[in-house]
């Protein structure tokens, strides 16, 4: 996402109740589906490991978007012993994340078992995330296992815990503060704070 293309000029009181349009990633958070009514990132589907394991139906119509193959969307819905290889439709991408990879790896790696490409799984997950843009990309109140503090008598950012703590809004968009917050962090993250930060990190590793 661009943030100054995509900075609201005027702030749409409803707008963020809805998903971008033809947003060209697809955000799933396979963590439960509590947990995602406590925290998620802004945008983000819920999507819980647990879906991948069902015989019919594993996969959503959100997923169904971002995905074409050669058969008929019907056939995506048969039985996983017999379903069609998956690749992502053009210029689209499908991003898991969840608190720290070890869900999200396992995900990844059935989808891509099963034919999907193009996949791309948050590195780090919430926990890194949180450290390296503590505001404005995530509604509602982190667990505690993300809620990391730097060791004592580093200059590391800290993650403050929120208080009290409250639920993940149902927000689908960035308001304009949102983006002004992300713009700040991120402008931070490309100014090396010691010689050791030299090149950033990528943000998604592929699966």
């Amino acid at each position: 996402m661009d943030v100054e293309k995509d900075s609201p000029k005027e702030e749409d009181p409803q707008a963020k109740e809805r998903p971008y349009p033809d947003c060209p990633f697809l955000l799933l958070d396979v963590r439960d589906r509590d947990a995602y009514e406590q925290c998620h990132i802004v945008g983000a589907h819920s999507y819980p490991i647990a879906t991948l394991s069902r015989t019919m139906n594993p996969y959503t119509n959100d997923i169904l978007e971002y995905v074409s193959f050669t058969w008929k969307h019907e056939e995506m819905r048969r039985p996983l012993n017999n379903s069609p290889r998956q690749k992502n439709a053009h210029g689209k991408i499908i991003i898991v994340y969840d608190n720290d990879e070890r869900l999200a790896s396992q995900a990844a790696t059935t989808m891509c078992e099963r034919g999907f490409e193009n996949l791309f799984m948050l590195s780090g997950g919430l926990k890194v995330l949180a450290q390296k843009i503590p505001e404005g990309l995530i509604t509602g109140t982190l667990p505690v296992s993300c809620q990391v503090t730097a060791p004592a008598g580093t200059a590391r950012r800290k993650t403050v815990p929120r208080a009290p703590a409250a639920r993940a809004e149902n927000k689908w968009r960035f308001s304009a503060d949102d983006l002004q917050k992300l713009k700040h962090y991120l402008a931070e993250e490309h100014v090396p704070s010691d010689t050791a930060s030299k090149t950033p990190e990528r943000v998604a590793t592929s699966s």
